[in-house]
């Protein structure tokens, strides 16, 4: 066990994947185990931890910033608070509890930080306000890894090590999203988030619940999707729809430049169908397969009179059983370029699949830890339909 618990005590469980193309009955269990991580303690600096990881098998990913209970002890001991409606007198109230001491209001950029060992972490965390109310908290932030490693996958395994330890100390999250990777658990009054940064830092923060659509959820002003049960996704109307084909290849190749990024942080795979709403047989998708990326052209299969298979060949498809594919390896590392490709290539098939705009829908699944949430791509300017089961 690392940090007090055996790996027999805590299920891991695996990616569950429809197989593509539409043929029912069938699913790959498993496929791409999630990476479980060892953190080892390296060294201390004053805003955060520096930590190096190595690759386990059969083991809770877990380390010694973990081992040492003090990522769980922090959980612990602010889920308990009541904010009471987060004005900032009743937040410094409910902190003082913790021996925690808030500095004065920066009023240029509307937050507070704790007093220098008087706080999370040493001191090194704020309390946001309201930049037009600064009586109005709408966060506390706590950043508990602050230089974070190098390489990607070794920051993806700290991020997925923070979750494991809110799963035991929470459930379940409530949404999973992506801009940054994060992961939200809505209470009333008070919610939580983990999320990484582009640059590799993570996050813990309790939100203000009936604010946190500022922060993480149901506005969108945070990432290009989110992935939940259905009453707790935002309209499945977009605010916009898309205008032309151009429009929907650009926010297709922007969402999914983000999901080939943020995907490996996640102990799951997405799956997303773009189809006509009349005829759903006419439809393309992809989906990841551990860092690749998959798109195919499934209409082909229940419509093959009009594949143009000189065509397809010469725009980069294969076609294996009748099923017209492309996979785009090591999507992560080139995920702009495979995106641009990757929407270019389904964009073009929907259009000689003879799917009108007007008519074109999406559906989309998160799969993982247990997990089968609807994903929502706001930014498409799509119609949201309910996926097939």
């Amino acid at each position: 066990m690392i940090a007090g618990s055996s790996p027999g005590s805590h299920g891991v469980v695996a990616a569950d994947r429809v197989v593509p193309g539409g043929r029912a009955g069938e699913d790959l269990k498993g496929g791409t185990p999630p990476l479980l991580w060892n953190i080892r303690l390296r060294d201390f600096a004053r805003f955060g931890m520096i930590v190096t990881l190595r690759r386990m098998e059969n083991e809770l990913p877990r380390g010694r910033w973990l081992e040492a209970d003090a990522f769980e002890r922090l959980v612990r001991q602010t889920v308990p608070l009541d904010m009471g409606g987060w004005r900032m007198g009743e937040v410094e109230h409910a902190v003082s509890a913790l021996g925690w001491e808030l500095g004065e209001l920066e009023e240029d950029i509307s937050l507070r930080w704790f007093a220098p060992r008087k706080g999370p972490w040493g001191g090194y965390g704020s309390v946001h306000a309201d930049a037009s109310d600064p009586g109005q908290a709408l966060k506390l932030n706590v950043r508990v890894v602050d230089l974070p490693p190098e390489e990607v996958q070794e920051r993806a395994g700290q991020l997925r090590a923070a979750w494991w330890i809110m799963e035991e100390v929470l459930g379940p999250p409530t949404m999973w999203g992506g801009g940054d990777a994060w992961m939200l658990w809505r209470r009333p009054g008070t919610s939580f988030l983990v999320e990484t940064h582009d640059g590799g830092e993570l996050s813990f923060e309790l939100l203000c619940t009936d604010r946190d659509s500022d922060a993480a959820g149901r506005a969108g002003t945070r990432g290009l999707w989110r992935a939940a049960e259905p009453a707790d996704l935002p309209s499945a109307v977009p605010a916009r729809p898309a205008a032309d084909w151009d429009e929907v290849r650009e926010q297709l190749a922007r969402a999914l430049n983000r999901l080939n990024y943020d995907a490996p942080f996640f102990p799951g795979g997405f799956i997303v169908h773009l189809r006509s709403a009349r005829d759903p047989l006419r439809f393309v998708q992809f989906w990841n397969h551990g860092l690749d990326l998959v798109v195919e052209a499934t209409g082909y299969w229940h419509r093959p009179e009009l594949a143009d298979a000189d065509r397809l060949t010469r725009q980069g498809w294969r076609s294996s059983h009748s099923m017209w594919q492309c996979r785009l390896p090591n999507a992560m590392d080139s995920s702009r370029e495979h995106a641009r490709t990757a929407a270019r290539m389904l964009v073009d098939e929907l259009r000689n699949l003879d799917v009108d705009l007007s008519d074109l829908v999406y559906s989309a699944t998160m799969v993982g830890r247990g997990r089968r949430f609807h994903l929502d791509l706001p930014g498409l300017g799509l119609h949201r339909a309910v996926p097939d089961s």
